[in-house]
């Protein structure tokens, strides 16, 4: 719980500056690439976690790493204050709650679609219409294919969940013959 404490408000004040400065994406994308360069060179992101180091040479790695990526002086103090505040394995969290952030202004919801079939396109945006109308935001749908379904659909935006499944409905009949209430 403390860790996400921690990001809402580091992802927060980052975001408040993108706003300002009208670079939202921009910022949340050289974030997503430090991600994923703690990936690809996972001693990168060990020499600005681990306190073995000193800070000093933590932040020239940041500064030769920001410079040779091109990234923007305020994402690369970003990631200085990560630094000296030893707040970098924190940085997953900043950006899935930054995403968020940035999701909620532009008034969007994101859904997991789940069905015992692949869903083609245009059924996906029918979805997504329709779940639109239901929370009041543009939906992005995020499909997975889950054969444990037998049929119908499964979705989840957030705490609301819609489960129109066979697997579901079977369930259901099952604990109504056993209470003995159909009728």
């Amino acid at each position: 719980m403390k860790n996400q404490v921690i990001a809402k408000r580091y992802a927060k004040a980052i975001f408040e500056i993108a706003l300002e400065e009208g670079r939202v994406e921009e910022y949340y994308q050289e974030l997503k690439d430090v991600l994923a360069l703690f990936k690809e060179v996972p001693d990168f992101e060990r020499v600005l976690a681990t306190p073995i180091y000193p800070d000093e040479v933590k932040v020239r790695t940041v500064e030769m790493v920001a410079d040779k990526a091109g990234m923007s002086p305020i994402v690369k103090r970003f990631l200085e204050v990560l630094v000296e505040k030893q707040r970098v394995p924190y940085l997953e969290d900043v950006v899935a709650v930054y995403g968020k952030l940035m999701d909620e202004h532009a008034n969007v919801a994101r859904a997991q679609v789940s069905a015992a079939v692949e869903l083609d396109e245009t059924t996906l945006e029918l979805i997504a219409e329709s779940l639109s109308k239901i929370v009041g935001k543009r939906v992005i749908v995020e499909f997975h294919q889950d054969p444990d379904l037998i049929g119908g659909v499964v979705a989840k935006i957030g705490d609301l969940v819609l489960d129109g499944s066979v697997r579901t409905q079977l369930k259901n009949i099952k604990e109504t013959l056993k209470r003995g209430e159909l009728g």
